[in-house]
């Protein structure tokens, strides 16, 4: 009979396969090991047999190189590159590349396995990857950077990393469409005569070299879509100790890029309110609310949060975050909810915008004190969504819409000339703007953000569905869902 996870919950050797990470002093681990923590308990609830656990957690395959980069004093410098696909179940595999000084093997792998998941739970036709460069962008020059991407490119694609059926990277920490957009340059100009689809080898491109309208915005979007469907739940905010809706609802933001940034915007226009920012230069606090666009313009032009002449308090650290709030809100880096500050959260939910924010540890420390998490794997999955848009634009060579906008625009005219025929009422579009307005068809961007409400609404149905089935956390119902996902995937395709 085949072994499965509920008959061997008290074996140890499960427990400790494939970990890389080591305990810290404080009791946290590793972000990797933190990633596997999180496996391990939402595979105890699955009758999947434990060879094949051990295989989804693997990583299939990393690689790490060196660039060199003439500075532009004449000196030589080398810039380590890394590149992880977590799982090639599904092609081509799916994951942003990032800029940072602290990325390593370890961190690309956890973020990989993070992306396989994510696919999974929004049914992405994606393996999971992630990717990057070890180096602060804030100290190299414009061509420096595009000198880079462009190497990092040809690398990857001598070493087959790189395509639209492969491997498809997007912006993360430190990039966006400027850096995709090289990316996609110098892919086309290498492999461009040989594949018809090399547009499609990365997502996140400014919309002139094959980008998609909406990709900018869209995490920071999906965050709010997420957010609004759950907190629709009644019974999820009862347990929550706070109204169902979003509406009215506090909220302090860890993190004022773009994906905060957008988040804030569309809640603050649905009702909720902006009490808190936290960033690189401090953080600020308001009552009475902080406009995000405002804030936003500030940031742009002064790099940071500090002297925001509309907030009443400023601190040099980031203790805004402690304060109370109904949401939280970390959009920035892992771990920064962790077991040295979990007792000083004030909120009654935390929203997770970035990726792995929330330690083990520090989860079980604020599930005691009533705080409900919206998981990072279902809540942040609305760029990697959108980017699936832009892929299937890629290979489409038409952008969404353009073949049926005009249709749909004369077909509600015919049907309001229909309404006036059969009722004698008569509406003069030509000088009534509202009304011309409800009759045209989608555009792009429409397109594209309905497509994504429809995504993150669906996921959270199936993910509320399954944490009510099984009594479980909404974290533990995405991971399940997921490895349900990869699993019935690959017993189905086989491994030989």
């Amino acid at each position: 009979m085949i072994q499965t996870f509920a008959r061997r919950a008290l074996q140890p050797q499960f427990r400790s396969l494939a970990r890389f990470g080591q305990s810290n002093e404080e009791g946290d681990v590793s972000f990797l090991e933190q990633v596997y923590q999180y496996f391990d308990k939402a595979a105890a609830l699955t009758n999947i047999p434990v060879d094949m656990l051990n295989y989804y957690k693997k990583t299939d395959c990393v690689i790490k190189f060196h660039l060199p980069l003439v500075r532009d004093d004449g000196t030589v410098e080398c810039i380590p590159a890394f590149r992880a696909q977590h799982k090639t179940h599904k092609l081509p595999t799916k994951g942003g590349t990032r800029l940072s000084e602290h990325i390593h093997t370890e961190e690309v792998e956890a973020l990989s396995l993070l992306m396989t998941f994510k696919n999974a739970v929004l049914e992405l036709p994606y393996g999971g990857a992630k990717g990057g460069l070890k180096m602060n962008p804030k100290k190299y020059s414009k061509r420096e950077i595009e000198s880079l991407m462009r190497r990092f490119t040809i690398e990857l694609a001598k070493r087959n990393f790189i395509g639209a059926a492969i491997d498809v990277p997007g912006p993360d920490l430190g990039t966006g469409e400027r850096e995709m957009s090289w990316m996609k340059d110098e892919y086309t100009k290498f492999a461009g005569h040989l594949d018809i689809n090399a547009q499609g080898c990365v997502t996140g491109k400014a919309i002139s070299q094959g980008g998609i309208s909406g990709r900018t915005e869209s995490t920071g979007l999906g965050v709010f879509y997420g957010c609004r469907e759950i907190l629709e739940d009644y019974e999820f905010c009862t347990q929550a100790g706070i109204p169902a809706g979003l509406r009215g609802k506090s909220i302090i933001i860890q993190g004022y890029g773009a994906v905060g940034y957008y988040a804030a915007k569309y809640m603050c226009a649905y009702g909720a309110k902006l009490v808190g920012v936290a960033e690189w230069d401090g953080s600020i606090y308001e009552e009475n609310g902080i406009d995000p666009d405002e804030l936003q313009a500030f940031k742009e032009q002064r790099k940071g949060v500090k002297g925001f002449p509309k907030a009443s308090e400023y601190h040099e650290d980031e203790s805004v975050i402690y304060k109370e709030c109904d949401i939280f809100i970390p959009a920035a880096f892992e771990q920064t909810v962790n077991r040295t500050n979990a007792a000083r959260f004030n909120c009654k939910v935390i929203a997770e915008a970035a990726n792995g924010p929330t330690t083990l540890a520090a989860e079980e420390i604020l599930i005691k004190k009533g705080v409900k998490f919206l998981p990072d794997i279902l809540l942040n999955a609305g760029g990697v969504t959108v980017s699936y848009f832009e892929w299937l634009q890629n290979l489409d060579h038409i952008r969404p819409g353009r073949m049926t906008r005009r249709w749909e625009e004369t077909s509600k005219y015919k049907l309001l000339e229909a309404i006036q025929i059969s009722t004698g009422l008569r509406v003069d579009v030509a000088k009534n703007q509202q009304a011309a307005k409800l009759l045209e068809g989608p555009s792009a961007k429409d397109l594209v953000f309905t497509g994504l409400e429809e995504s993150m609404a669906v996921a959270v149905q199936k993910t509320k569905e399954t944490a009510s089935k099984l009594n479980i956390s909404l974290r533990m119902a995405a991971y399940y869902n997921a490895l349900m996902t990869i699993h019935q995937h690959v017993d189905t395709a086989g491994l030989r």
